[in-house]
């Protein structure tokens, strides 16, 4: 059974909205708790945490969606490959790994039909 292009947009648009939404607030939860001293470390983080929520932004408008969910690929997948290379088990942060495969989804999916950088 073939699925009809409208189900496509709709799904795409809903992932767009879930993956967007989470990045943005996964971003957003460390900057609410900033607080000490800045060191590099610090900026650091709350530099990947602003491009976490710049990312999210960009999917939840469908605005320069391949860059955007590259970026969130990168952000996300690079503590889970970090520790693999360094001997962590494959399904050890299951959270991490879901993470990494929507974002991986919603660069292959595409903005879809309703998206500001449509066309």
């Amino acid at each position: 059974m073939a699925t009809s292009k409208t189900r496509i947009d709709w799904s795409l648009f809903f992932l767009r909205l879930a993956v967007g939404g989470m990045a943005f607030i996964a971003g957003f939860e460390p900057l609410t708790h900033a607080h000490g001293e800045i060191t590099v470390a610090h900026a650091t983080e709350w530099g990947l945490s602003l491009a976490e929520m710049l990312c999210g932004v960009f999917m939840v408008l469908g605005l320069w969606m391949p860059l955007a969910s590259l970026g969130l690929t990168l952000i996300v997948g690079w503590p889970l490959v970090h520790g693999w290379l360094h001997g962590a088990a494959f399904f050890g942060n299951l959270h991490g790994l879901f993470l990494l495969l929507v974002a991986f989804a919603s660069a292959l999916g595409g903005a879809g039909k309703w998206a500001v950088g449509r066309g």
